[in-house]
């Protein structure tokens, strides 16, 4: 669902003050848990919505309500523009179509998707010349099979999400592409060529943390 979607759940019923107060607060209750459904978060409990209340307690709980819902559209617009920057970063290449599943294994660990998509950039032009063994190994792990034993990635998911764990456990202070000494040869060779591929591609700096809910 879309936030143009969560916006008609709250608007057909037409104007706010020709809706009594409990339909308002059930219809908002309803969108918010839509929204922490599509974004993977808990539903907050809504408690006993139904039970009579005095009007000031109503329009309270109706201002809270409403506080969620705008914070949970606001984590899934995040969420969604960096989607949609992947999208126009990847376009063209093999790694088209799976923004969707590098933006969630990229957050799942902490790590920026625009970083992993750099790395990829840098040691395979973005999956074109990836491990012929490994095709979803667009990372140069373990230098193509000659170096220590990587997993078959049967799809990007699984070599995305293998990528956030693998980045996360051996450089866990690393904060910038140039602080991953030992990923390459030449550290800080591949560290420039990694944060160009971050600032060519998708417009972002060269931090490696992801940033946004």
């Amino acid at each position: 669902m879309t936030l143009a979607t969560l916006s008609i759940i709250l608007c057909t019923a037409g104007p706010a003050s020709a809706t009594p107060l409990p339909e308002r607060i059930a219809k908002t209750v309803t969108a918010t848990w839509k929204c922490q459904d599509q974004v993977g978060h808990k539903r907050t409990k809504a408690g006993k919505l139904w039970k009579p209340h005095s009007v000031a307690y109503r329009k309270w709980q109706l201002g809270l309500w409403e506080k969620r819902l705008k914070a949970c559209q606001k984590t899934l617009s995040g969420r969604q523009a960096v989607v949609r920057l992947l999208h126009r970063g990847l376009a063209g290449t093999p790694m088209s179509g799976s923004e969707a599943d590098l933006e969630a294994a990229a957050r799942q660990y902490g790590v920026s998707p625009f970083f992993i998509a750099a790395i990829a950039g840098t040691e395979s032009s973005f999956g074109a010349a990836s491990c012929r063994g490994n095709p979803y190994n667009a990372f140069g792990l373990a230098s193509c099979g000659s170096s220590w034993r990587v997993p078959y990635f049967p799809t990007w998911r699984s070599a995305y999400l293998f990528m956030g764990r693998f980045l996360t456990d051996r450089w866990p202070s690393a904060t910038t592409t140039h602080h991953f000494y030992g990923y390459a040869a030449c550290s800080s060779c591949w560290g420039e060529k990694t944060a160009y591929h971050m600032q060519a591609r998708f417009g972002v700096g060269s931090s490696v943390r992801y940033a946004s809910g």
